[in-house]
């Protein structure tokens, strides 16, 4: 099971028609370098011509270098679950649908959508005149080839569950085509407008289909500005724009692209400081403010879809009383946590949902009240507090956090031991309940909305192992209201049941609610058209090196 699913004074960012601004140090934004070109005075070579002196302008490198957090783990959309694979491919491939740096759905390679009032069909309308890079035509026997393929179990997708409320794909005619859900599923746009539905040429797919060991992860064909030039094994992937771009206003501007990949974040800032890369990915708190303050970068800041949490197994008897779990809520400064140890890059979290997600409802904060805590656990017949055991992955990042976390709990008498754990065997240890108390958490809904954002977590059907509720938090009317909003076609009627899911679940309180984390990119002040989504996602189909 997947569990998982960060704002400074002068260093803050605005949103302008979906495009991040730059942030710099304080008070100041950042200007490009004056010394983007310059001059050298140079010795002509020898020659029958007079000789004379001359000024030659450096060639500026058109090609933007985008260091990464790591090698991909594949090109094909379809089959990658990590939001890393995600940034390298966006620039090859479209699906019918996308974000906008809202997260709400806009059509692509669909010019219209229509759900039907059952919210069991949704029919698309086709953009006409698309081609793939391998020269072949995109239609609705497209559309059907694709999503046939990753539904189809011997082909082992990595997303074929993802995808599994498709019962049938329809074509209708070559720029019409239907799609038809097991069951009522509001929600089918959303999950189509993920890059996981993004479209594979069909002469790459019979490529697949008569040769097994053709690999698609590695000969990525999709319709995007960018096409693919070559993956270099733990070096880089490099993609050139594509000549017969269906969108011409949004055509490539960049010479190529090369995506490298580096685990370590010190050394993607030095290869940032050496020239050696234009933009880097999840840039540390620690470092933000340094490189901000240096006017030949830009920082960018932006609100995630992450939400960081402490769950809590609500069969222990000490969670029961809602009381005991609205005092933890109050117990916790979640200013200082942000301030102290993620250095101001994030907001207080004010629903089990981020604010970018489709559908969030903001709540009242649980403000940091360590007197109305003790009140509380008294009146819960918890006077003298409690002892629990508090698990974190091992990382420093979710270590921090959590001894954060302990230390402001003890104060109100709720001594919690911190554990940390590889997150691969804390996730098992919560699947199977091997003496699950409390834990730190985060979870990001991939596909932007609210029902993935809360479903998984607090459906009483969502119980683990078989989903993310590992605190088994159970209530019949957030059971009804969310399998009544998925099933509402009407997105008014939709969106009012999920707020009123959102206003118990956080009056509830099976978590303390924690933070937002801020997603922060670093790049040189001659790139721009730079967008960073909340989903963790760097895009720079439209960028532009100067």
């Amino acid at each position: 099971m997947k569990k998982n699913g960060r704002f400074l004074t002068g260093l803050s960012c605005m949103l302008v028609a979906g495009m991040l601004t730059a942030c710099s140090a304080p008070a100041e934004q950042a200007k490009p370098s004056a010394n983007t070109a310059g001059t050298s005075n140079a010795t002509p070579a020898t020659s029958t011509a007079t000789p004379t002196t001359q000024t030659e302008k450096k060639v500026v490198d058109k090609t933007i270098t985008l260091a990464v957090e790591a090698e991909p783990v594949s090109l094909d959309p379809q089959n990658v679950t990590d939001g890393n694979s995600i940034t390298v491919q966006r620039a090859m491939f479209e699906g019918l649908l996308t974000f906008t740096d809202k997260m709400q759905p806009v059509p692509v390679l669909a010019t219209d959508y229509q759900l039907n009032e059952n919210a069991t069909e949704i029919t698309f309308t086709l953009r006409e005149g698309v081609t793939f890079h391998d020269g072949s035509p995109f239609n609705a026997e497209v559309v059907k080839a694709n999503l046939d393929f990753v539904l189809d179990e011997k082909n082992g997708m990595a997303r074929r569950s993802f995808f599994s409320f498709i019962k049938e794909v329809v074509v209708k005619d070559p720029t019409h085509v239907t799609i038809i859900a097991n069951a009522p599923n509001s929600t089918m746009i959303s999950y189509l407008a993920h890059p996981a539905a993004s479209m594979k040429s069909l002469e790459a797919l019979k490529k697949k289909k008569a040769d097994p060991t053709f690999n698609l992860d590695r000969n990525p064909v999709g319709t995007g500005p960018y096409q693919f030039v070559k993956w270099k094994e733990n070096q880089h992937v490099k993609v050139a724009p594509f000549a017969n771009y269906w969108n011409k206003e949004q055509a490539a501007k960049a010479e190529s692209i090369v995506y490298k990949p580096v685990v370590e974040a010190g050394t993607r800032i030095n290869m940032l400081k050496a020239g050696e890369t234009d933009i880097i990915t999840k840039l540390p708190t620690l470092n933000a403010k340094e490189i901000a303050e240096d006017k030949s970068f830009n920082v960018y800041k932006a609100p995630s879809l992450n939400v960081y949490y402490v769950g809590m197994n609500l069969k222990l008897k000490k969670y029961q009383d809602k009381k005991v779990r609205q005092a933890m809520n109050y117990a916790v400064n979640k200013d200082e946590l942000i301030g102290g140890v993620l250095d101001g890059y994030g907001t207080v979290a004010d629903s089990a949902i981020a604010p970018n997600t489709y559908g969030y409802a903001q709540q009242k904060v649980y403000e940091y009240n360590p007197d109305q805590a003790k009140k509380m656990l008294e009146e819960a017949g918890m006077k003298d507090g409690f002892e629990a055991t508090l698990w974190t992955r091992n990382s420093s990042e979710f270590i921090a956090i959590a001894e954060n976390v302990a230390m402001q709990l003890g104060k109100v008498g709720i001594k919690a031991k911190v554990q940390a754990y590889e997150s691969g065997t804390l996730f098992d240890m919560l699947d199977h309940e091997k003496g699950t108390d409390l834990w730190i958490g985060r979870w990001s809904p991939g596909t932007g909305e609210v029902d993935y954002g809360i479903r998984p977590n607090f459906h009483t059907k969502s119980f683990a192992p078989d989903n993310n509720n590992s605190g088994f938090y159970s209530n019949t009317q957030v059971d009804k209201l969310l399998d009544e909003a998925i099933m509402t076609a009407n997105k008014d009627e939709a969106m009012k049941k999920y707020a009123e899911v959102q206003k118990i679940i956080y009056e509830d309180a099976p978590w303390v609610f924690l933070h937002v984390p801020d997603l922060i990119v670093a790049k040189t002040t001659n790139v721009s058209g730079v967008m960073v989504l909340p989903s963790d996602t760097v895009i720079v189909n439209t960028a532009e090196k100067q």
